[in-house]
C-alpha cells in the first residue's frame, strides 16, 4: 500500500462516515445452507478449490532462518513439512519417510534442524529434502536408487512474505500470483521482517466460509463484539478491493480516523486509524493492528470442522536484541490473548451457526447489500467452483 493509496482509503471511509452509509453491493444474496453443511459439497471444495489453486500456508516470517521449519496439514490430512534451505529458499515437502511414511516431525511443530530424522528407522534427510542417510542401506536396500528417495516435494513459492504451495504437484505456483496491491500492502504491513510471538491451535465444529464471512464484514461489531471491538470502531462502516481470484483487502475504520479530518495529511496513519484485513482464501487472513499482525491459519477438516492457528506476528525488538524487552512482552501477550478473545465471539457464534444450519430448521442465509465483500466471496467461490444449476442440483 503505496503513501498515495493509503490517503485515498482514509479519504473514502471518512466521505462514507459523513454520508452514513458503506461499501454497498446491488442486492441481497440469498444461499441455501447446503454449501455449509453437505458433505458433497466439501467434496466438490476439495476438488475445485482445495486442491487446484494455489495455496497460502503461511509467512515467510514463521521460518526465518536457514534449517527452519514448521509441520502443518493440508485438507484430507496431507502432512506438510516447510523447511527453509541453507540457500534462503523455502521448500514445502510431504511430511513422510520414504521408507515406510512414517511422520518426520509431529503436527504442528516447529524449530529449527539441519537434518530431518525419521523416528521409526533413522532414515535422514537434509533441508533440500534429500535422503542424506539410512542405517544399512547398501546391505538392506542395495536395488533401490538412494537419489531417487528424497522428500516428496510440491512446488512453492514465497511472494510478498507469504509462503504458497500448490497441492496438486503437478501444477506450479505462478510467479505473478500475489497482485501487486496485495504485494505493496504486504510491504506497507512490513511482513517479511516480523517475527514470531506465539502460536494457538485448536479445533472449531464450523465450516471454514462461516468462519471467514466473520471476518470480512462489520455489520456484527456493535452486536456480537459490543463489549471489545465496538467501542473503538465506527459502526457497520468498511470499504475492500480485491484483485485475482480470491485476493482482497478490507480497511475496518476505528474512530481515531475521524481526527483525520482536522489533521494535514502527512500525519495520517491508517495502522493506527483502522484495522486492516487481507484475505488469501480459502486458508489465510491476515488482521493488521497498530502494532502487531494475526496470522489466522483456516484449515478446512470436514464440512462441519475447521482447524484454526493462530499466529501473532510482531516487530523484533526495538532495541535491537534478540529478546523482547519486559514491557514488549507485556504488549505482545495482551494483544495475543485479546485477539483470541475476540476471534472467540465470532467462533463461537460460527459453531451455533453450523448446528442450525444442521439441524435443517432454516434452509437458507441472506447477505445484505452492506455485507457486500460477502457477495463478492461468493461469486469468486460459484465461479471457482464451476456451480451452475446441474452441479447445484447434484450436490444437493
Amino acid at each position: 500500500m503505496d503513501r498515495q493509496t493509503e490517503i485515498r482509503l482514509i479519504k473514502q471511509a471518512l466521505e462514507l462516515k459523513a454520508r452514513g452509509e458503506t461499501q454497498y453491493h446491488e442486492s441481497t444474496q440469498t444461499h441455501a445452507t447446503d454449501r455449509y453443511i453437505s458433505a458433497a459439497w466439501f467434496e466438490r471444495e476439495n476438488e475445485m478449490l482445495f486442491q487446484r489453486q494455489p495455496i497460502a500456508l503461511a509467512a515467510g516470517a514463521e521460518i526465518p532462518n536457514p534449517g527452519d521449519y514448521l509441520s502443518l496439514e493440508w485438507v484430507k490430512g496431507v502432512p506438510l513439512l516447510l523447511v527453509r534451505g541453507e540457500d534462503q529458499q523455502v521448500r514445502v515437502f510431504a511430511n513422510a519417510c520414504r521408507h515406510r511414511n512414517a511422520r518426520l516431525v509431529a503436527t504442528g511443530e516447529s524449530g529449527c534442524r539441519k537434518r530431518f530424522v525419521c523416528p521409526y528407522h533413522a532414515w535422514t534427510y537434509d533441508t533440500r529434502g534429500n535422503l542424506a542417510g539410512a542405517p544399512d542401506f547398501e546391505r538392506g536396500f542395495a536395488d533401490l536408487d538412494q537419489q531417487k528417495l528424497g522428500l516428496v516435494e510440491f512446488h512453492c513459492r514465497e511472494l510478498g512474505g507469504m509462503v504458497f504451495f500448490h497441492p496438486d504437484r503437478t501444477a506450479e505456483v505462478p510467479e505473478d500470483l500475489l497482485a501487486p496491491e496485495m504485494a505493496s500492502g504486504f510491504d506497507y504491513l512490513k511482513l517479511a521482517t516480523q517475527r514470531v510471538y506465539k502460536r494457538r491451535s485448536y479445533v472449531i465444529k464450523a465450516n471454514w466460509k462461516i468462519l471467514l464471512e466473520g471476518g470480512i464484514e462489520a455489520y456484527h461489531f456493535n452486536v456480537a463484539h459490543k463489549n471489545t471491538l465496538a467501542p473503538f470502531f465506527l459502526g457497520n462502516i468498511s470499504t475492500w478491493e480485491s484483485w485475482g481470484d480470491l485476493q482482497m483487502r478490507m480497511i475496518l475504520p476505528k474512530k481515531p480516523m475521524l481526527e483525520a479530518a482536522e489533521l494535514p495529511e502527512q500525519a495520517w496513519d491508517m495502522r493506527k486509524m483502522a484495522n486492516i484485513i487481507f484475505t488469501l482464501t480459502p486458508a489465510v487472513l491476515l488482521l493488521a493492528q497498530p502494532d502487531n499482525i494475526s496470522l489466522i491459519r483456516m484449515v478446512p477438516l470436514s464440512a462441519g470442522e475447521t482447524r484454526i492457528e493462530e499466529v501473532l506476528l510482531v516487530d523484533p525488538p526495538q532495541s535491537g536484541a534478540e529478546q523482547w524487552s519486559e514491557q514488549e512482552l507485556t504488549i505482545h501477550e495482551t494483544n495475543h490473548n485479546l485477539v483470541h478473545k475476540i476471534l472467540m465471539e465470532d467462533w463461537v457464534l460460527g459453531e451455533t451457526i453450523q448446528a442450525n444450519m444442521a439441524s435443517g430448521v432454516v434452509d437458507e442465509i441472506h447477505f445484505g447489500r452492506f455485507e457486500s465483500a460477502l457477495t463478492w466471496f461468493h461469486e469468486q467461490y460459484a465461479r471457482l467452483m464451476a456451480l451452475d444449476d446441474g452441479v447445484i442440483a447434484r450436490l444437493a
